[in-house]
């Protein structure tokens, strides 16, 4: 058994792994990774990953149903056909572990939810599709049906037939030209390329730099709507272009950032779900809370303790006079720093928390609360490493009970655990004494406890102290807390003499295995109806009237000559009974660092944090109220009819929707209201644990997900995302491969020791860029307009079409994209993440009122190339006195002489020129759409500047390239205020650009206001909005 991985892999339920037979060697391998016909070892209290069937041991003859479905918790009540006495026998025969064979393959239905993806279509995927509806299905055709019509009369009144397919065919598509979206797939995938290239380059760049998370200079950390802190990294350009060009040209098999629609739906989110615990937003070590022991006149103490990284061994007490009780406390913190086998003995000293290591996790599934090392905390309590020499350690015992009563109240399966108690038989060695050091759960510590100490003495374990024990555990377990209580006892031989089968035991490598026989059943004890004790209390009283619970405190004596193995496991059997009890520690899974501040970071950005806990409303609000969440009236759903919700949000108000705590979660029902979410226009961003098997489905609902390490992989990574080395994988861990296979559908991958503010950067970068986004493709589409615009006023006049078919194509396929592109590189926004983003539904309601600001900020430059052209085709013709427009409306382009037609390409290229003049100018009221130019400055984005330097010498050339083979230098016929009113007048323009964003911004900020108050809002029907 390869008992080292073991060790190092922590039990918890965020974390779904099997140890299989494999080469006859047994190991443990995430549950994505096993295949049908697998043998796998079970313990009580593990779930089966899939369909298995037990193999029986050729010697039991006992027929019973021996096939474990699916999600089925397996514990004694499997073999429902077998006794108290046979369930005991088999798991002696067994010694805790069974053999199952894999009927199924657990991976291929969540290999077929992360194929078949059920995301809904993003925001920006539904605003493109109102746009496509508006422009392919209405604007289009009033643009060609105008066209039509203008050209028909034009046709009608020159009655030039020769021209009739360039009047009523070729002009019309002129007009339709620019808005017909052959650009824009092309477009788009560039842009979306290069916007997850860049979140992936960040996400990993965030997580390889150790700096620390900071609020910026400007922001006052005590107000409640800062924005969360951010890192400083400057991205490598280098990786960043290889990503990109990746993205762009090959499937990108290591991120699925396409299928992940990862920066839209990243910018978008409204909601974020956390369905694991441990180890993603909180450690996988639960972290000590409190310590209970009893002290004079059957009276109970409680020390609070907290985990304090600044402090020399990481936890201290809270409790100023926590001092006065170290006569209480000694005999634990010996207990605490003995009973585990962390390196402390050799001097080792840890300050951050750890797994205990101990061989019984391979023997029982034990809760995280049983793994986590204390020997911090009897460092804090005064205990030095030269106090520690004088033991050496001897044995170690395990002892379980399959059929404790106390298994019968356990319903939940969260909640079952086998009770069991490690000890440890300690010898001084240089006195020669033993001492036995335990610690367990609570029943079956009590079940071997006659005393316990006070730190003046020994007393009798009595009723009155024994129901105060019960009381403090059983309020504690229902607080979320996890509890083991600690005992020991001395051992002493006769004649001061050693135990001899003891003496020659390597100090870490012996161990012995106890299985307890099951205790009086229920139904033979004497319950009085004002009998409110819990049945391991009523057990244990039965036991204290029947006297089985006296300390066996005699002297043991060994005879070397006579000693048999009985005389071995007499001796173990009766070490562990009549021992003292010392205190009970209760543990509780603390949020990580920064999470708590992430939550609530979360609030000011619009984005509500929601937690699907497992566990039943008391315990999940105890949780919320540690991540700081809200827990008063209203605040905590029971998740147990996704159905229900649906009919209370279409019939009563939309309370469910502003709830971050949902209690007693299954995966299924978890699923169902993510979806409930999104059909409300929701946009959820999931993050669980990548070694939880049953997140796969989830992930695959989300709109984008992110997977969380609960514990580190080994994993090679690239880009935030695991990767393979060589073929098949070769060279990851298990672990690393189990989860680049649960991870499927997840768009990034975050490391365990990432914290989470990583994430709110990403958002916030994506915001930056769906807003670049946004205002880049509102540019362009304010460019096309204008351009049709512009061609159905030249045809009103009878003129020559002011740009012709390849002069159109230039601006719609290069100039217009290029200064659109530059746009993603805008500098950052204070109020990026304390802004509300939209929400998936009813979108581009006021569309019509965006048609007004493009009309208002387009019309004047419209005029103005109108104008330009018109004054072009004026001065450049000599004869000025005839009609100009008659002339060209009359007469096709084959009777015009070949000076006209130089003059109406110097025209149309000059309009050309200035039209892209002034789209340059326009596009530095487009960086941002509320604030002035003055407060956001468009050059400190350096790629615009280099994009209109580009845009111009690209124009300038362009038109170069098209009159350099003119004849009649007609350019010298233009007088310089055509110049003038050509490059001059579009600055004059910008006031006006800026008045339109003015009353932009006042309706912006109405609706940040009303989505702020929704919301905050959480009255439902009584809401005053």
């Amino acid at each position: 058994m390869d008992t080292i991985q073991d060790i190092k892999i922590p039990i918890v339920p965020s974390l779904t792994v099997a140890k299989v037979t494999r080469d006859g060697i047994v190991r443990t391998f995430p549950t994505t990774l096993l295949v049908e016909g697998d043998v796998v070892e079970m313990l009580y209290g593990d779930v089966a990953p899939c369909k298995m069937k037990l193999i029986q041991q050729e010697s039991s003859n006992v027929p019973f149903n021996n096939i474990l479905e699916a999600g089925q918790l397996f514990k004694p009540s499997f073999f429902s056909d077998m006794t108290s006495k046979e369930v005991y026998e088999q798991h002696i025969q067994n010694r805790g572990r069974y053999q199952f064979v894999l009927l199924e393959t657990p991976w291929a239905n969540s290999l077929k939810a992360a194929l078949n993806q059920e995301r809904p279509d993003t925001v920006i995927h539904k605003q493109a599709q109102v746009l496509r509806n508006i422009f392919l299905y209405r604007i289009l055709f009033i643009i060609l049906g105008l066209a039509i019509i203008i050209n028909l009369l034009r046709f009608i009144i020159s009655r030039n037939e020769d021209q009739l397919f360039e009047i009523l065919v070729v002009l019309p598509i002129y007009a339709i030209l620019p808005i017909i979206p052959l650009a824009f797939p092309l477009l788009w995938l560039i842009v979306r390329s290069f916007a997850n290239a860049t979140l992936l380059v960040l996400f990993e760049t965030l997580q390889i730099s150790k700096t620390e998370y900071e609020d910026d200079d400007e922001v006052d950390e005590f107000d409640a709507e800062a924005p969360p802190p951010t890192k400083n990294v400057h991205l490598d350009c280098g990786a960043l272009w290889s990503k990109f060009r990746y993205l762009l040209t090959k499937f990108d098999g290591s991120s699925l950032a396409r299928s992940t629609n990862l920066f839209e739906s990243l910018g978008s989110t409204t909601v974020i779900c956390s369905i694991d615990r441990e180890g993603t937003i909180s450690s996988p070590f639960a972290s000590v809370d409190q310590i209970f022991f009893p002290n004079e006149n059957e009276d109970i103490t409680v020390l609070d303790i907290a985990e304090d990284p600044s402090t020399l061994f990481g936890v201290q007490f809270e409790d100023r006079d926590w001092d006065q009780h170290l006569s209480r406390l000694k005999p634990l913190g010996l207990n605490l720093l003995l009973n585990t086998n962390c390196g402390v003995l050799k001097g080792k000293r840890r300050a951050e928390q750890h797994r205990k290591s101990s061989s019984l996790h391979i023997r029982a599934k034990t809760k995280p609360a049983r793994q986590s090392c204390l020997c911090r905390l009897g460092n804090e309590i005064g205990f030095t490493d030269d106090a520690l020499k004088a033991f050496a350690k001897r044995k170690e015992i395990f002892t379980v009970a399959p059929c404790h009563p106390s298994l019968k109240q356990r319903v939940r399966n969260d909640q079952w655990e086998m009770p069991s108690m490690n000890s440890s038989i300690y010898e001084e060695v240089e006195q020669g004494r033993y001492q036995l050091l335990s610690d367990g759960n609570i029943e079956i510590i009590l079940d071997n406890c006659s005393d316990y100490w006070n730190g003046q003495g020994l007393h009798v374990m009595s009723e009155v102290i024994m129901n105060k024990i019960y009381d403090f555990y059983e309020n504690s377990i229902i607080n979320d807390m996890q509890c083991i209580a600690y005992a020991y006892r001395p051992i002493n031989v006769e004649n001061e003499n050693r135990i001899p089968f003891l003496m020659d035991s390597p100090s870490d490598s012996s161990e012995h295995y106890i299985i307890l026989p099951s205790s009086p059943e229920p139904d033979q004890m004497v319950i009085f109806e004002d009998d409110d004790l819990s049945l391991p209390q009523r057990v244990r009283l039965e036991r204290l009237k029947a006297d089985q619970l006296e300390a066996n405190l005699h002297d043991f004596s060994f005879d070397e000559n006579t000693l048999t193995m009985q005389d071995k496991e007499r001796f173990y059997q009766e070490v562990i009974q009549g021992q003292i009890f010392l205190a009970m520690a209760t543990f509780c899974h603390q949020p990580k660092l920064d999470v708590c501040n992430f939550i609530e970071d979360l609030n000011s950005a619009g984005i509500r944090f929601v937690y699907f806990s497992p566990t039943d409303e008391r315990e999940s609000k105890a949780y919320a109220e540690r991540l700081g969440l809200e827990t008063d009236w209203n605040s905590c759903i029971l998740l147990s009819s996704p159905d229900n919700i649906r009919d209370h949000l279409q019939d009563v108000d939309d309370i469910p929707l502003h709830v971050s705590l949902f209690a007693e979660c299954t995966p299924e029902a978890t699923r169902e209201m993510i979806k409930i979410f999104q059909e409300y226009g929701e946009v959820v961003c999931c993050i669980g644990s990548a070694l939880n098997a049953s997140n796969t489905h989830t992930f695959a609902v989300a709109d984008v997900s992110v997977a969380m390490e609960p514990t580190h992989t080994r994993a090679q990574t690239r880009n935030g995302l695991c990767h393979y080395d060589g073929n098949n994988g070769k060279g990851q861990s298990p672990m690393a491969l189990g989860a680049a296979f649960t991870t499927l559908p997840c768009g990034l991958f975050m490391h365990y020791d990432t914290s989470l503010y990583a994430l709110t950067d990403v958002i916030r970068e994506a915001r930056r860029l769906i807003n670049c986004l946004r205002m880049g493709f509102a540019f362009i589409i304010g460019c096309y307009l204008s351009i049709s615009l512009l061609l159905l006023l030249s045809y009103i006049l009878f003129l020559p079409p002011a740009l012709t078919g390849y002069q159109i194509l230039w601006v719609t396929w290069i100039i217009s994209p290029i200064l659109a592109f530059s746009f993603l590189f805008n500098p950052h926004e204070t109020d990026t993440m304390t802004t509300m983003t939209v929400k998936n539904k009813e979108h581009l309601k006021d569309f019509k009122r965006f048609i007004v600001y493009w009309l208002l900020r387009f019309i004047l430059p419209i005029l103005m190339c109108l104008l330009v052209f018109i004054g072009c085709l004026h001065y450049l013709d000599d004869n000025r006195n005839a009609h100009l427009i008659g002339f060209y409306g009359k007469n096709t382009w084959l009777k015009w002489t070949n000076k006209q037609q130089w003059i109406v390409l110097y025209s149309q290229n000059y309009t050309l020129l200035i039209f892209v003049w002034n789209i340059i100018i326009l596009s530095s009221t487009f960086v941002h759409r509320t604030l002035s130019i003055k407060r956001f400055i468009p050059f400190k984005n350096k790629i615009w500047i280099f994009a209109i330097i580009i845009s111009l010498l690209l124009q300038i050339v362009f038109t170069t390239i098209s009159l350099i083979l003119d004849p009649f230098l007609l350019f010298k016929n233009l007088p310089y205020y055509i110049y003038i009113i050509g490059f001059i007048l579009p600055i004059l323009f910008i006031p006006i650009q800026e008045l339109v964003k003015m009353h932009d911004k006042k309706e912006y900020v109405r609706f940040q206001k009303r989505s702020k108050l929704e919301f905050n809002t959480k009255l439902g029907m009584h809401s005053p909005v």
